[in-house]
C-alpha cells in the first residue's frame, strides 16, 4: 500500500511538473509572438542596392529601411493632438535608402524604389506625402523606377539632379583636386568640387560643404591661369 501510496504521488508531481511546462511555454509565445525575418531588403531592392554602392561611390554611405522619424522630427505645436497627429503620419514609414555623408552621417539626399506596388492608390498618397514632407523640410528625395537592371551612370545623374548640383561622386583621393580642397568656412568640413547648373553662371564650378544641405557654406574657384 505504501508502495502504491507513492506511485500516486509521484505521478501527481510529474503530471503538475509537465502542466507547468506546458503553460510556461504557452505564457513565451503569448508574451513574444516574434520571429526573425529573412532578409532586410527583397530581392530586388537588394539588387538595386549594389548599383547604388557604385553610383555613389565612396563620398557616401548608404542606409537601408530607416525610419522617417528617424531623419524627420515634428516641431513643437500648442497643441498636443495636432502633434501627436503629425507624428503619427511618420512613426510607421520609413525610406527605402538613405544617403548619409561618409564622414559625419548627416542625411545628403533619401531614395525610394519604386515597383508595381506604387501603382496602388494607397501607395501614390503615401508617395504624394512624402514628396510634399521632404520638399517642406529641403530633403532631396529620389524616386527610382524598379527594373531588371540599371545604368549605374543614370543612377548616378538621377542623384546628383534631384541634389540641385553636380559633383564628384569618385574615389579619387589623389588628384590635385583634393588634395586643394579647402574646409568649409561655415563648419570646416571638407569641401568638394561642384558646378553650378542653373542661372546666369551655370557651368561654372565651386567648393561646396560636403554636408550639404545641412551646411550651404561655399567658396569660390579661382580660375588657374
Amino acid at each position: 500500500m505504501e508502495w502504491f501510496a507513492l506511485s500516486i504521488v509521484l505521478l501527481i508531481v510529474i503530471i503538475g511538473i509537465v502542466i507547468k511546462l506546458k503553460f510556461s511555454g504557452s505564457s513565451d509565445t503569448t508574451e513574444y509572438p516574434y520571429q526573425k525575418c529573412h532578409a532586410l531588403f527583397s530581392p530586388a531592392e537588394r539588387s538595386f542596392l549594389g548599383v547604388l554602392d557604385q553610383a555613389v561611390g565612396k563620398e557616401y554611405r548608404v542606409m537601408g529601411k530607416v525610419r522617417i522619424a528617424d531623419i524627420v522630427t515634428v516641431k513643437s505645436l500648442k497643441d498636443r493632438r495636432a502633434w501627436q497627429r503629425a507624428f503619427n503620419r511618420i512613426k510607421a514609414k520609413h525610406f527605402d535608402f538613405v544617403l548619409c555623408d561618409k564622414n559625419d552621417l548627416t542625411v545628403a539626399a533619401v531614395i525610394e524604389l519604386d515597383d508595381k506596388s506604387h501603382s496602388a492608390a494607397k501607395r501614390q498618397d503615401r508617395d504624394a506625402f512624402l514628396i510634399k514632407l521632404c520638399d517642406v523640410v529641403s530633403l532631396p528625395l529620389i524616386q527610382i523606377p524598379a527594373q531588371a537592371t540599371y545604368s549605374i551612370a543614370d543612377v548616378k545623374k538621377s542623384i546628383l539632379d534631384a541634389m540641385g548640383v553636380s559633383t564628384r561622386m569618385d574615389d579619387a583621393k589623389s588628384t590635385p583636386e583634393h588634395q586643394d580642397a579647402p574646409r568649409c568656412p561655415k563648419c570646416s568640413s571638407v569641401m568638394v568640387r561642384r558646378i553650378i547648373k542653373k542661372g546666369e553662371k551655370a557651368g561654372e564650378e565651386f567648393w561646396g560643404c560636403s554636408t550639404y544641405p545641412k551646411c550651404r557654406g561655399v567658396v569660390p574657384i579661382t580660375p588657374r591661369h
